[in-house]
């Protein structure tokens, strides 16, 4: 009898889907914890779809970038949905094919002011970043350019970034649409000026580290192509304007 409910129990266990440990950053409306401490958004509504899709469990974390940096390269984290922007990282990850959004990071300046010319000036002028946050490689490298002298500022947050903007103590604020829109909104003032910079799609970042990336990344573009057949909208930020909409008809 022993015999016979392990072999069961092991049956069981075998028969179970993978769990895939993902790793998402916050982002307002997009990821973020809800009151109950568990991780919401269109961002995480729309992994869970895929991953169910693909035939996965999901374990959701709302977790900072340098911790989903480390766990996509010891394999902590199995996929995260985002750009691979960090150098190396690329060596310990795969991504899927298919565009989940694109992501546009903005120069804002303050309203009343003349629109910049990207990036000429910006010389010898003050741009604030958000630290420990890391953007496409090589704008980076451009504006570290000694030709354009330019100095830079610090916030450890977005919205602690915006305020710096507003005050005065910068020219220039360079971030995510996504992260500075839903805050200047918050602050019931006009969206700021900006112009757009880059933009680059987001998919889901892979770890190689978890012994089923190769799997994974194959499964997750047929659940994509599936449910895009179907009529599913799979834009993240399209998929956000249908639920806020949704939600304002109620």
């Amino acid at each position: 009898m022993l015999s016979w409910s392990a072999a069961g129990a092991e049956l069981e266990q075998s028969d179970a889907p993978q769990l895939v440990e993902v790793g998402i950053m916050a982002f307002p409306d997009y990821s973020y914890l809800d009151k109950q401490g568990a991780p919401a958004g269109a961002m995480v509504d729309l992994t869970r779809l895929l991953l169910d899709r693909a035939g996965y469990q999901a374990n959701l974390r709302i977790l900072p970038s340098a911790r989903i940096w480390r766990g996509l390269e010891d394999g902590d984290v199995h996929l995260w949905p985002g750009i691979v922007n960090k150098p190396g990282l690329d060596d310990f990850t795969l991504l899927t094919e298919r565009d989940l959004a694109q992501v546009w990071i903005n120069l804002y300046y303050l309203p009343g002011r003349p629109r910049p010319v990207w990036p000429g000036d910006l010389q010898g002028k003050r741009l604030i970043v958000i630290t420990n946050y890391t953007y496409i490689k090589s704008l980076l490298d451009r504006l570290q350019d000694p030709a354009l002298g330019i100095s830079f500022a610090s916030s450890i947050s977005h919205a602690g970034a915006v305020e710096m903007l507003l005050r005065g103590r910068a020219d220039f604020l360079l971030n995510y649409r996504a992260q500075v829109d839903p805050i200047v909104a918050s602050m019931g003032l006009e969206p700021l000026p900006y112009i757009k910079i880059a933009e680059h799609p987001m998919r889901f970042v892979l770890s190689r580290q978890s012994g089923f990336a190769d799997q994974l990344k194959v499964d997750l573009d047929r659940a994509f192509d599936e449910l895009a057949a179907e009529g599913v909208e799979l834009d993240v930020a399209k998929r956000l304007q249908l639920q806020q909409k949704e939600k304002e008809s109620r």
